[in-house]
């Protein structure tokens, strides 16, 4: 049943986390924490704080008549906060600290092929429902201190799984809108008793990342390394490859770090119509080649997405093989 709830939770997310280490890669660093840490909250939902500076007492009133008595006195407005870059270390302990307000679009930032979105999935295993999932990006954030396109996927049962089996997770992907590489990602899994709390923060101009991974009981460990210049997360990776040209027999390079480092050849297979139930579209089929096993592909098995052969190339639908059977995430409306 864990194999079966990890495909629905992470049906949407490109073959999920499969690691390959390069012989250059240079070995993680870990940290092992020797007391609990805070449980990591939603980065979606946490409100955002504002330094405030306290205002100077105000001068004595001169009482000399009634007439030079004002009404009240005039309070300065609290100085805003600087929403500045700052070193990516293991002193951080949420991406939280990292997000700033909302900003709007921009001309000087690469565009998506589509934006804003959301997706909604039904997601099965084999012709079992088993609930549904979402994609979606809706706004622009400034993400320590850069602008970053904010991009969220959410797996949620039904109320049948519900019965014995529960899974809410949330997938979280900062991509930086000017250069479209990965600021930082976040992943939440709820699953049955099963409870994770993983993010990685992506320093581009060090070169370098650091992840940190939380249990139920609030233990954690922390990892940092170096990274691709062009880094992606297991998240953004979708939104870069639509960004791409997808012509018949080529393929798509992605350098993906999940903390690891490893290269995600994605394979444009061919072009076909298919029938979801958003209705009928003309698609083009891709195949990412996994170096080895992921969270619910594995090794030897396949995977394959289609997207809209158009210039959007919306993700419609998704078919991964594991050794139980099949599991679908066939889209079921644009909003």
């Amino acid at each position: 049943m864990r194999t079966a709830s990890a495909a629905l939770a992470a049906a949407l997310l490109l073959g999920s986390c499969a690691v390959r280490h390069r012989a250059t890669d240079p070995a993680p660093v870990v940290f092992v924490a020797t007391e609990a840490a805070p449980i990591l909250v939603d980065q979606s939902t946490v409100p955002v704080s504002v330094v405030t500076i306290e205002p100077e007492p105000a001068p004595p009133v001169t009482l000399a008549s009634a007439a030079e008595i004002k009404p009240f006195i005039e309070i300065p407005e609290p100085r805003k906060r600087l929403w500045g870059r700052v070193a990516i270390s293991t002193s951080i302990v949420s991406p939280a600290q990292l997000l700033g307000p909302s900003v709007p679009y921009s001309p000087d930032y690469k565009p998506l092929p589509a934006f804003p979105e959301k997706l909604v999935f039904d997601m099965s295993w084999g012709l079992l429902s088993v609930g549904e999932a979402t994609l979606g990006v809706d706004k622009i954030v400034m993400f320590n201190g850069r602008p970053a396109y904010h991009i969220v996927s959410e797996a949620r049962s039904n109320s049948f799984c519900d019965t014995f089996y529960v899974v809410r997770d949330i997938n979280e992907s900062w991509l930086d809108a000017r250069t479209l590489t990965s600021l930082g990602y976040s992943k939440k899994v709820r699953e049955g008793h099963f409870f994770r709390d993983d993010w990685v923060l992506y320093d581009r101009d060090a070169g370098t990342f650091v992840n940190r991974r939380t249990s139920k009981d609030g233990r954690f460990n922390v990892r940092v390394g170096t990274i691709p210049a062009q880094v992606q997360d297991i998240l953004s990776s979708i939104y870069y490859t639509r960004a791409q040209s997808l012509p018949d027999g080529g393929e798509v390079r992605v350098d993906v770090n999940t903390p690891d480092n490893w290269p995600l050849i994605i394979k444009v297979m061919k072009r076909e119509r298919v029938k979801v139930g958003a209705g009928r579209f003309d698609a083009v089929q891709v195949e990412p080649g996994m170096a080895r096993e992921g969270i619910f592909v594995q090794k030897g098995k396949r995977l394959r997405l289609w997207f809209s052969d158009d210039a959007k190339k919306t993700m419609l639908m998704m078919k991964a093989e594991v050794f139980f059977g099949n599991v679908t995430a066939s889209l079921r409306e644009m909003l």
